[in-house]
């Protein structure tokens, strides 16, 4: 099972949206600091990092699970 260039290129497109949700996650508390008052902002950016971590695993869940299966030779 050799992967080929389109495929690495989507796994390594679905890694780095789980980690910027992640990073955006993780910035968030200090991201209040700066504009404390602001409720809809603050919404919007976990929305946003919801949004990047569920479609990153979706292509991930896509490439591993649900390609087509190679018959035994």
């Amino acid at each position: 099972m050799a992967f080929d260039q389109r495929n690495l290129t989507q796994i390594i497109w679905a890694v780095l949206l789980i980690t910027m949700g992640v990073l955006l996650c993780v910035k968030e508390p200090y991201a209040l600091r700066v504009s404390p008052g602001s409720a809809f902002l603050s919404f919007a950016r976990y929305f946003i990092a919801v949004f990047l971590i569920v479609g990153g695993a979706k292509k991930l869940y896509k490439s591993y699970f649900l390609k087509d299966k190679e018959p035994p030779s």
